[in-house]
């Protein structure tokens, strides 16, 4: 077991998953695990060794958590530059100074690092985790809540979520180790679900979900950046309303039916627990 952030490039090319053992921030922990895949059912929380490639088409190692890739505050990708770990998400505000230190530790200008490309090397469920990195974010982009802020806000109405950073923000520490990411993984559901947005409308099944994330299979795919308000039909008869932005899209030949897109939610599901109750162990 060792601290994450002394996890090394070394360490992940003698093991590519790392499973997170607890703490948060600076002393969060990781140990070894003899995964050669993950699963977006697992239990267990795990990092997986990543490639990256710079705008500037040079490439570097590091890692994410890719099990739920419905934001990069899910995902929480970090590349290793000999000793220090460049982050893309930050909890909470930081210096700019804090910023160039990463951008020093690369040997790199901003304008030369985004947008950065990366690809996870240990599959999920069978597929290849992968995607594109435009700046930085941190919680006052995705509409990510504080635990204050979970504990005091009641029920909202549709709102609009921040575009994605395409250039350093404020922020003072990485998200890694937060609890409200590490509770939460996707699980699967067959649940049709209605979706709109201004004129456009279309219906799908979801095919997994997480406290914040969904994937909807659908032959209607929304373009990325939308806010979706969707009408989910429960298990139990119910209907729930909830509100989403779109933040990927699948596209694939009819006879797959894999086609659809990831939604990033607003709200956490109510009684989500009750919904999606945990596998026994």
């Amino acid at each position: 077991m060792k601290r994450l952030l002394e996890l090394t490039v070394g360490d992940l090319e003698s093991c590519p998953v790392w499973r997170y053992e607890g703490g948060t921030g600076a002393e969060a922990l990781v140990a070894r695990a003899e995964r050669q895949s993950l699963s977006q059912l697992d239990d267990e929380i795990f990092l997986a060794a990543t490639e990256f490639d710079l705008r500037d088409s040079s490439r570097h190692f590091g890692y994410c958590f890719p099990a739920d890739d419905s934001g990069v505050d899910y995902l929480q990708p970090v590349i290793i530059a000999g000793s220090r770990h460049v982050s893309f998400w930050f909890e909470g505000p930081v210096a700019q100074d804090a910023l160039a230190i990463q951008w020093r530790a690369l040997g790199k200008r901003p304008a030369e690092i985004f947008p950065v490309r990366f690809r996870c090397l240990v599959p999920v469920d069978g597929r290849t985790v992968s995607g594109r990195i435009d700046g930085v974010e941190s919680s006052r982009d995705t509409g990510t809540p504080s635990r204050s802020e979970l504990k005091t806000r009641s029920a909202r109405s549709e709102e609009r979520l921040s575009a994605t950073a395409t250039a350093p923000v404020e922020s003072r520490l990485p998200g890694i180790g937060t609890a409200e990411k590490r509770t939460a993984r996707r699980r699967k559901a067959e649940m049709t679900v209605e979706f709109t947005h201004d004129a456009f409308r279309g219906t799908g099944v979801i095919g997994d979900v997480s406290r914040r994330g969904m994937f909807v299979r659908s032959n209607r795919i929304p373009g990325t950046g939308p806010m979706l308000r969707l009408k989910v039909n429960l298990p139990d008869g119910r209907q729930l309303v909830l509100t989403g932005r779109v933040v990927r899209s699948a596209e694939a030949p009819p006879s797959s039916g894999s086609s659809g897109f990831g939604l990033r939610l607003l709200d956490d599901w109510p009684d989500y627990e009750g919904l999606f109750p945990r596998r026994p162990k």
